[in-house]
């Protein structure tokens, strides 16, 4: 077991300085099954993290008031700290399973209250998941399943929730778990179809498929965090002041490039804002602050804010088109950077992140110090490296090694070791090479050396063949344990028995750590 000191400050991560375990067992290639195992800080302290009550104000009020408010107003509990998480409601691997698992174990250990944040923003492949398959001749090959349809660039709480359609049993999968996973997969999308849309059909898939090791959580989309009066009085200071916003803003992601994030576009007449914007047809679009005049101004004049909620799934196209053709309210929804924000300033008093997460909250929290003047809750990371077992044979040799090996015998089939060339090609290259260049001579002595290299390669067919079927052996080999490398195949797939460690590694570091 390999641990190393955390961080101090929990909102400074750096990649590698938490408690990590190396630990598991290797496969037939010495591939580990179960390694890096990343929870920064100890689970142990993460109680007494989100105890802390926050000592700032914004817009007149006290932090703690507004994070009473806002999880009032989103159904969750306020009589103790609460310890988020969340992610897209994809087909996670193991490592951001990792994330829900620790959560559940502090939960227990300190009965803090939990909650899950729902991406229902998200755009791309929600319904498609890799598995590994086995070739008849033994191979691995990853194939890509296909459960449903998805619409470019439309969120996944505009798609309706989906029967998913394929047949398990007709795909020669690599593993046993693989096959019984999907099943499990499958059963419980189904189970969920009648969800109000397919983000929440996935949470509700999502947390069937972790009941064995998760308890149940609340669920908090980002559309509807995007609905809170916290919201609402964020999107007020930006409309206020668009260019002081997004020059905080643009500052703090210039300070954190490696998170990825692109500033705002700023010009004299417009600034952009780190919310999407719907069209008619569901897809997004960057919104602008004078998007935030059309919800802001038609909030305080009465209308409903309902009718600024993501609309249901089956009803997108007529609510987004009304809005379009009468000139009514746009659809705004929290973009990364934003939706973390209001997690951190009033859903949780602490949030889990994964790695890449904590990378960009880094920014987010520049932002908001620069722009604010306030802190948000602390953050956790954890992660996991968690294999499938999956059966690859050890080639003999490298497949660079093979394929040298196979030239050779293929273009000078009289070579015998690190013999290059033989003495018979040498004797036809200097013949070659004392007729004139160009001339009918030379080129006819080239034409006479290969039909001898032919005839060559005939006679010694059998050493041809063994150097083909070894480099075909290394070639397979290679991609077998690229295949087997794989870390993130949906966690779903593999054995129980593998989660269970998994769970138990993530116990016994938070159990055991201590600065």
């Amino acid at each position: 077991m390999n641990l190393s000191a955390p961080n101090a400050e929990i909102g400074e991560f750096e990649s590698g300085c938490g408690p990590t375990v190396s630990t598991g067992r290797a496969n037939a290639i010495g591939i580990m099954m179960l390694s890096d195992v990343l929870v920064e800080p100890a689970i142990h302290q993460w109680p007494a993290q989100a105890a802390a009550t926050p000592s700032g104000e914004m817009f007149g009020h006290a932090q703690s008031l507004w994070r009473e408010k806002t999880r009032l107003e989103l159904g969750l509990a306020t009589d103790r700290p609460i310890i988020a998480t969340g992610h897209q409601t994809l087909l996670w691997h193991p490592g951001i399973l990792a994330k829900y698992l620790a959560v559940d174990l502090a939960a227990a250990q300190s009965g803090c209250a939990t909650a899950n944040l729902v991406v229902d923003q998200h755009v791309g492949s929600f319904a498609s998941l890799d598995v590994p398959i086995r070739l008849r001749r033994g191979g691995l090959r990853s194939r890509t399943i296909e459960l449903a349809p998805v619409r470019d660039d439309v969120p996944m709480g505009l798609h309706e929730s989906f029967e998913p359609r394929i047949n398990v049993k007709s795909l020669p999968f690599a593993h046993p778990s693989v096959e019984a996973g999907m099943m499990r997969i499958v059963d419980a999308v189904q189970s969920n179809r009648n969800s109000p849309n397919a983000a929440l059909q996935m949470a509700g898939a999502l947390a069937a498929l972790m009941s064995r090791w998760v308890a149940p959580m609340p669920n908090v989309t980002a559309s509807a965090l995007g609905e809170t009066s916290l919201a609402r009085a964020l999107m007020q200071h930006m409309m206020d002041d668009p260019h002081a916003m997004a020059h905080a803003y643009n500052e703090a992601v210039r300070a954190f490039p490696d998170a990825g994030i692109p500033p705002l576009l700023v010009r004299d007449d417009y600034v952009e804002v780190p919310l999407w914007r719907l069209r008619p047809d569901g897809r997004r679009m960057r919104a602008y602050d004078n998007d935030l005049h059309g919800v802001l101004d038609t909030e305080s004049s009465g209308l409903a804010r309902s009718a600024h909620v993501m609309p249901d799934a089956a009803e997108h196209h007529t609510t987004a088109g009304q809005a379009k053709e009468t000139g009514t309210v746009p659809i705004l929804l929290p973009r990364a950077l934003f939706m973390t924000a209001l997690v951190r300033l009033g859903m949780c008093d602490l949030f889990v992140h994964g790695t890449g997460g904590a990378i960009y909250d880094r920014a987010m929290e520049r932002w908001i110090r620069n722009w604010l003047g306030v802190k948000v809750a602390p953050v956790a990371v954890v992660t996991a490296t968690v294999r499938l077992p999956l059966e690859v044979i050890s080639a003999e040799i490298n497949v660079d090694s093979a394929w040298k090996n196979l030239r050779r015998v293929q273009h000078d089939p009289d070579a015998s070791g690190d013999e290059a060339p033989s003495a018979m090609k040498r004797t036809w290259l200097k013949r070659i090479e004392r007729e004139p260049r160009r001339s009918a001579e030379r080129r006819q002595a080239f034409f006479d050396m290969h039909r001898d290299l032919a005839a060559r390669r005939e006679e010694a067919s059998s050493r041809v063949d063994k150097a083909r079927e070894a480099y075909d052996r290394a070639r397979c080999a290679r991609d077998d344990a690229a295949i087997a490398e794989r870390r993130d195949w949906p966690f779903p797939l593999y054995p129980d028995a593998m989660i269970d460690d998994l769970r138990d590694t993530i116990a016994r570091i938070g159990a055991v750590w201590t600065i």
